[in-house]
């Protein structure tokens, strides 16, 4: 089979989705390609969406939020002639000439702008093509009905009836998992992951993300630990494409052996695996990769809109909390860090994520077996 995945690249979490998906189809022999699906309209465009995603994200969440509200309030903004699905069309006769040219069998998508855009290059063309979207976040993103897959893969059970209330027939609704990639699935030792990133196998490790794009109150939760980390307690700061950031943070800390400071980690899943508590904001892959890995998540509010859901999820799991504001959460993180009977709680409340994530099913179910 010849499979195209559709991401879109404002946020990394859509890629990382993509390439996870790669992997398991190449694992069983098909020939893959990822393509980011606002090129089709323009490189330009892409990069355009891109840079204002991150600056929203990074400088300006409460808009992002805004603007995600505004879509639940008004869902017609992504269908037929209307403007944000006229933008999506101009990128609908390139993509149906690259499936067409490209002799593939099937399609998947990993944002939704990019399942609007297959569901009318489909029509238009009469493309014979297997549909599938992936939902990154534990909820249903706006814009879901106005694509029409053959499948939709959601990230848990509970999500179902959310979908069915917007229209997406019962029987083309799969839970699925979030797909994350092979590194995540595999078994690991913590204090072998230590050693292999030079920390001490016995002390206590914290790990602090803020998404790709380095999103989130991090200087001011590093000032925050600083006065409560103690020896042998290790915090790393990851701060993705974030250079300014992890500049300053690296000025602040210098010489200050309890801190790490990293840019854009190419090895999440093994951050993860030397870790006794994430501090994130709740991203729908970085919450199902630490699942993934049993590390208990301390959830920071920094963005909302359908990260809100993520962090109502997991929260409700039990396999992750939050607090308002640097401070609180900076306490939280350093009590569940010593608190070996929490952390052990905590992790033993993925197993149903953990158990339910499957990959293969999307395989299975886009090969029709």
């Amino acid at each position: 089979m010849r499979v195209l995945i559709l991401s879109s690249n404002n946020g990394g979490g859509h890629n990382a989705v993509a390439q996870a998906l790669k992997q398991v189809f190449e694992a069983h022999g098909d020939l893959c390609r990822v393509e980011d699906c606002l090129s089709f309209i323009s490189e330009d465009v892409s990069e355009a969406v891109a840079k204002s995603h991150s600056f929203m994200y990074r400088h300006v969440p409460k808009l992002f939020d805004s603007g995600y509200r505004h879509s639940l309030k008004h869902p017609k903004t992504f269908m037929r002639h209307h403007n944000g699905r006229r933008m999506l069309n101009l990128g609908r006769k390139n993509l149906g000439r690259t499936i067409r040219n490209g002799g593939y069998d099937a399609v998947i998508c990993t944002h939704v702008f990019a399942s609007i855009m297959l569901t009318d290059a489909r029509a238009k063309y009469d493309l014979p093509v297997v549909t599938g979207v992936v939902e990154t976040d534990y909820t249903a993103t706006p814009g879901t009905q106005a694509g029409s897959p053959d499948w939709h893969f959601i990230p848990a059970e509970r999500l179902r009836e959310g979908l069915v209330a917007l229209g997406v027939p019962r029987e083309r609704i799969i839970a699925s998992g979030i797909p994350v990639t092979d590194a995540f699935y595999r078994p690991f030792d913590r204090a072998q992951a230590r050693r292999a990133l030079g920390l001490d196998a016995n002390g206590r490790h914290l790990l602090v993300m803020g998404g790709s794009m380095g999103a989130g109150p991090m200087p001011e939760l590093a000032s925050e630990l600083a006065g409560l980390l103690g020896p042998g307690e290790v915090a790393t700061f990851v701060c993705g494409t974030n250079r300014a950031l992890e500049e300053a943070l690296r000025t602040a800390w210098r010489g200050d052996a309890r801190f790490r400071i990293l840019g854009f980690e190419t090895d999440v899943s093994l951050r993860m695996e030397a870790s006794d508590v994430l501090v994130t904001k709740p991203g729908g892959i970085t919450v199902t990769e630490a699942a993934m890995k049993g590390l208990p998540m301390v959830l920071v509010d920094a963005v909302a809109g359908c990260e809100a859901y993520n962090m109502d999820f997991f929260t409700d799991l039990g396999g992750a909390v939050s607090a308002p504001g640097p401070r609180a959460l900076a306490r939280l993180a350093v009590d569940i860090l010593r608190n070996d009977a929490r952390r052990g709680d905590m992790a033993r409340a993925f197993q149903p994520i953990v158990r339910a994530n499957d990959r293969e099913i999307i395989w299975r179910t886009m090969h029709g077996i």
